[in-house]
């Protein structure tokens, strides 16, 4: 489409916009050979929303207390750090929210 698109507006750069969903990584490829800029939205790969729990997507960083804000309109402060496989975690959790079961 992105080829398509440039063909048709005569235009020498393009970039070009991807729906969630909609793209797969050798058309992403084939952009990028033909000198076109994708912008693909970031997958969402967690289970959580088919389980009937919120995703990563629904929690806003607060900057300005370094918190989450949770859907529920909780605040989530930081608790603790650990490493797993390489990666730094941090974890973040109300005090008012019951446990995850």
């Amino acid at each position: 489409m992105g080829t398509q698109a440039r063909e048709a507006t005569g235009v020498e750069t393009l970039t070009v916009l991807a729906d969630r969903g909609y793209y797969s990584g050798p058309e992403v490829l084939a952009c990028q050979d033909a000198g076109i800029t994708p912008i693909c939205p970031k997958p969402l790969t967690s289970t959580a929303k088919a389980e009937g729990r919120f995703g990563k997507q629904d929690f806003v960083w607060q900057p300005e207390n370094e918190t989450y804000r949770c859907p529920a309109g909780e605040t989530l402060i930081w608790r603790y750090r650990n490493v797993e496989n390489g990666m730094t975690l941090n974890r973040y959790w109300s005090s008012t929210c019951a446990p995850a079961p």
